[in-house]
């Protein structure tokens, strides 16, 4: 655990390396880079975990705390450099190496372009020199620094391909959207430092625990501003829409930045932070109901994309809302479980979406595409196993059990709204994904010209399908002491499996009745004016784009164009016009004619002597 620096310092230097000479490094090269980079990352992971577990005692945290420097000193504020290893940091960082490695493998074999092999190599190392600084510092002012690192790598990310347009508007709205949340983590470190005097992350807690009262007023306000901190990073409705344009990237860049980086930021900040987090119960509520609207917006618009990487996009959105239902819960260890279970997949069906659209020279209309079954049977394979995934197949897929505990503890807290809602997340997500299989690999086959792709592409897939089985279901963590652990009411457990199990037996049946085979009834029923205006709202998002134009870009561009005239210089010089016309005035009373000047005295005289009478 010595050289735990070296897994941000590695990154860091391979990052300076290729965008400073990558263009002149041969693709081979770059890649070899790339992946060594990972592969050491990795190396160091699988020795941090041996040496993590021939230390660990029994009913004991073990802690590994490694000082570096003091970064800088104001006064009594000082912001020490120092690395923490614990169970949590060890679990985020083996899930980046171990991802992160086979999603660079994958891009090896997946992109052909030297520049999009250099720029994604490069960008990505320092995506994950960011994600790690902030998994493995314990001071929130530090992680600021990762943070910061990870806005400017998804911006560079999404924009590899700046040179058209539409690319590089994406990746200013990612920018901007991220930086938007951040000032409000930067407002709950000001309010934690206010309140305790204090940025070390287990000082705060402790500190937290002892001496702010559960659900008081600062404590609300400071788990607040950190949450909708984290709703950017973690892509929560209605801070999105910079997920949805990492579309724009390449289908690696997507992979690393919906799974395995981004995405696990948001997450950690509320896990390494859950002890403050269970203090406010209102807070709480306002994950769940935010939760709640993100997996009814991104299941809905799921159904009716045609593009496979915006299907794939808001099918792994719905995902990542069971994460943060299961922490207004307080279930922190299922949340752990559920966020295994999610870079999983989504890593799955972004790869698997790649192999696909690759194989059809680019293609990403599915509307376009049909009958591949019997040209690629292997890949029809891959997505039906994913998709029982995603649908919580009953008693077979991991995602079943863990999301019918999660929806469980919601309905054993009398939370029934928020459980209806989990279960119809999941019958949409089913329905999401059915749909693109249905209209990719059955219907009738269309004449298409079709590439081959690199065997090895299929490895990591391969590797990560063993995975989404139950086989992994409650993989042991060591997060002991370090995150509340909460007993799993088990009572009604069985009748609550059988109902999660008839909902996913539901979803297969209406997929078979829209997708496999449709009727007359089930065209009528689409041609009603509800279902028609259902649809019309899906299509729009919701008319999500249309309110942020109109409640935040127009008021903005009203406002500069207001500001570019120069409202205060309109003021002075509105001043100035006036001191001339008195000036003017004034002149003009200097004439040289006596009986004007006789004239101005007498009335100058009664004046003075109203004055002097009344007053």
């Amino acid at each position: 655990m010595n050289l735990l620096y070296l897994t941000i310092i590695v990154p860091l230097f391979s990052f300076l390396v290729l965008v400073s000479l990558g263009r002149h490094i041969r693709s081979i090269n770059v890649i070899i880079i790339g992946i060594t980079t990972m592969l050491i990352i990795a190396l160091i992971t699988v020795f941090s975990c041996i040496d993590f577990s021939s230390n660990t005692v029994p009913d004991m945290t073990l802690v590994y705390t490694r000082p570096l420097w003091n970064w800088f000193s104001v006064g009594d504020f000082s912001v020490p450099i120092s690395l923490t290893l614990d169970g949590l940091s060890l679990t985020f960082l083996a899930l980046i190496s171990f991802f992160g490695f086979w999603v660079y493998f994958f891009a090896a074999c997946d992109l052909t372009s030297k520049k999009d092999i250099y720029t994604f190599y490069a960008y990505s190392n320092l995506l994950i020199a960011s994600i790690l600084t902030i998994i493995l510092v314990n001071n929130l002012f530090v992680m600021l620094m990762g943070w910061e690192g990870l806005s400017i790598s998804a911006y560079l990310l999404i924009g590899i391909y700046y040179k058209q347009p539409r690319n590089g508007y994406a990746a200013v709205r990612a920018f901007v959207i991220m930086h938007l949340t951040d000032i409000f983590l930067i407002i709950g470190i000001f309010l934690l430092y206010q309140t305790l005097e204090t940025l070390n992350i287990r000082d705060v807690l402790t500190q937290a625990h002892d001496n702010l009262a559960v659900d008081s007023d600062i404590i609300f306000w400071i788990t607040l501003m950190l949450f909708l901190g984290a709703m950017g990073k973690s892509a929560l409705f209605p801070m999105h829409s910079w997920f949805a344009e990492t579309t724009l990237a390449p289908m690696p860049a997507m992979a690393l930045l919906q799974s395995s980086t981004v995405i696990l930021a948001g997450v950690y900040l509320v896990l390494r932070l859950s002890d403050l987090f269970m203090m406010s119960s209102d807070v709480l509520a306002i994950i769940a109901m935010i939760s709640s609207l993100t997996i009814l917006f991104a299941s809905t618009i799921a159904l009716v994309q045609y593009d496979i990487k915006r299907i794939v996009t808001y099918i792994n959105l719905t995902q990542i809302s069971y994460l943060f239902y299961a922490f207004s819960t307080k279930s922190w260890s299922l949340s752990l479980n559920c966020l295994i279970n999610y870079v999983v997949t989504s890593t799955l069906l972004i790869l698997a979406s790649s192999i696909l659209i690759k194989k059809c020279q680019g293609e990403r209309d599915i509307s376009k595409l049909g009958g591949l079954i019997k040209t690629f049977p292997m890949l029809y394979a891959i997505f039906l196993l994913i998709m029982l995934s995603l649908s919580a197949m009953p008693w077979v897929s991991s995602s079943f059990y863990i999301k019918g505990d999660i929806i469980l503890g919601l309905m054993t807290q009398d939370k029934l709204i928020l459980g209806t809602i989990g279960l119809f997340g999941i019958l949409l997500s089913s329905l999401g994904i059915w749909r693109l299989i249905s209209m990719v690999f059955y219907r009738k086959q269309k004449q298409y010209d079709f590439t081959k792709t690199k065997w090895l592409s299929y490895l990591p897939i391969f590797i990560l399908l063993i995975f989404t089985t139950a086989l992994f279901i409650y993989f042991p963590l060591p997060t002991q002491g370090i995150i509340p652990i909460a007993e799993l009411d088990t009572n009604g457990q069985l009748p609550f499996q059988l109902l999660l199990a008839a909902v996913t037996g539901l979803s297969f049946l209406i997929a078979y009745i829209l997708y496999a085979h449709p009727n007359s009834e089930v065209q009528e029923i689409l041609n009603t004016p509800m279902v028609k205006f259902l649809l019309r709202l899906c299509n729009s998002d919701w008319h999500y784009d249309y309110l942020l134009h109109t409640l935040f870009v127009k008021p903005y561009v009203y406002l500069a164009h207001f500001l570019k005239k120069d409202p205060l210089a309109f003021w002075d010089n509105w001043i100035m016009k006036g001191i001339k016309k008195v000036n003017a005035f004034t002149v003009d009373l200097e004439n040289g004619q006596i009986r004007w000047y006789m004239v101005s005295m007498v009335i100058g005289s009664i004046f003075i002597l109203m004055l002097l009478i009344f007053i």
